[in-house]
């Protein structure tokens, strides 16, 4: 099963999220967060931006983009083994990361720039 963010998701939590803060601001943000989670960090590529992680019969993809200076942006592609219970599982797993990064950075909106 796959679960895909984005600009024209229509259900909230699948939406593109915005925030006032960098890409390192965020990136370290999500690695923390990865971290507790005891997420397998497999590979950081900041050429394409994206953050490869994965547990036991799940695999993550995290596309953090800066759109400006002031404004970041982060995507997941979420693949799972299991068709059941997956999707509840990786909308936790968005749910849970979106959450800590607006505890500590300011959210400017979803799907800014469709």
């Amino acid at each position: 099963m796959e679960i895909v963010t984005g600009e024209n998701q229509k259900k909230l939590i699948l939406q593109t999220h915005y925030y006032k803060a960098s890409y390192d601001e965020i990136k370290a943000l999500y690695l923390e967060k990865l971290d507790e989670l005891n997420h397998n960090v497999v590979s950081v590529n900041d050429d394409y931006v994206e953050i490869y992680s994965e547990i036991p019969h799940m695999e993550v993809i995290a596309k953090i983009i800066m759109q400006d200076p002031k404004e970041t942006s982060i995507d997941f592609e979420i693949h799972s083994e299991f068709a059941f219970g997956a999707k509840g599982k990786a909308e936790k797993f968005i749910e849970t990361i979106l959450s800590a990064i607006e505890a500590k950075y300011e959210f400017k909106g979803v799907s800014l720039h469709k």
